[in-house]
């Protein structure tokens, strides 16, 4: 018997109609290549209707996407909303970590919202290709939208501090035993780096520290040797605890940006009118501790707003 050639494959079959059974079939990383390699006629309607496609699997599985991750026409493809499901996923995983009841420093439930969006803006600030345009879109935030950055910055910090492994874990260089100046020294120029690696390179990085995925702390390492390396001073020489020593070439005196993380606490003591150090501090943490703040509760029309780097109304500044 000669096998029988599906009439999908036939030119005389409607291409209407194929888009139809793929627009119904559950969209993966993995969807589009497995249709594509079942034949050629599959492979270009798949492909000639690449945006269309896409927007309906969007539409269907991921009803926020285009607010959570906005893109123009021309990046709305295949790749894209994997890229999307990936990024949910992560953002999922996180705030899993970020809530547990057995996370001392987890996030409360009022406040569960907030750093979701603050985790997704994140992902808009580490998506911008040039270290200056993000300094920028970081400067032209709101007061709201940046509240929520340094939130969940913050409490990822402090879950790294103590949940985390390797160097970033406090336990790592105080042994169980009372912060020395040395010592909270280098917790401060280690978070530092943390946070500085947050905003540039997303929750991504943040996954990473949690997770001990390979690579994570050489890449931390890398922010700690480029913005906190100091010259070694009084409060170094503790016999009992010698801070990591990075080798490797720094940026020209005077030629070094400011940093993202130091922009964002300058934004913040503008709007608040207190120091870096009040803000760095936790006067942010707070102003957020009980369920009766105007960002506590967040619904999906004031996640927009944040996300657009908006204020929640006008009465919030």
């Amino acid at each position: 018997m000669f096998p029988t050639r599906s009439r999908l494959t036939d030119l005389s079959f409607p291409t209407e109609l194929i888009l139809e059974i793929v627009q119904h079939l559950p969209f993966d990383a993995n969807t589009i290549s497995t249709l594509a390699s079942v034949h050629p006629r599959i492979k270009a309607v798949l492909y000639a209707h690449n945006i269309s496609i896409t927007k309906h699997f969007a539409r269907r599985q991921l009803p926020h996407v285009f607010i959570d991750f906005p893109r123009d026409n021309s990046i709305v493809n295949y790749a894209w909303l994997a890229q999307c499901i990936h990024q949910y996923d992560t953002t999922d995983h996180i705030m899993a970590t970020l809530t547990s009841e057995l996370n001392h420093f987890a996030v409360e439930s009022h406040n569960m919202a907030l750093a979701n969006a603050g985790l997704l803006l994140l992902y808009r600030i580490s998506s911008i290709e040039s270290y200056p345009a993000r300094l920028t879109f970081l400067k032209n935030l709101s007061r709201d939208p940046l509240i929520a950055v340094w939130f969940v910055v913050h409490f990822s910090t402090l879950t790294a501090r103590y949940y985390a492994k390797r160097v970033i874990n406090q336990q790592t260089y105080a042994k169980g035993q009372r912060l020395n100046a040395a010592q909270v020294q280098f917790r401060e120029d280690i978070e530092f780096a943390f946070a500085e690696g947050a905003l540039n390179l997303g929750p991504d990085f943040i996954a990473d520290v949690f997770y001990q995925e390979d690579g994570a702390e050489p890449t931390l390492m890398c922010f700690y040797h480029q913005h906190t390396n100091r010259p070694v001073g009084p409060v170094d020489q503790d016999i009992d605890f010698q801070r990591p020593v990075t080798q490797g070439p720094l940026q020209e005196p005077g030629s070094k940006p400011r940093s993202l993380y130091t922009t964002l606490l300058e934004c913040l003591s503008q709007l608040y009118k207190s120091s870096l150090e009040d803000v760095a501090m936790g006067v942010i943490e707070v102003d957020t501790k009980f369920d009766d703040h105007h960002l506590a509760g967040l619904t999906l029309s004031g996640k927009a707003r944040l996300l657009q780097g908006l204020d929640m109304n006008s009465e919030s500044l």
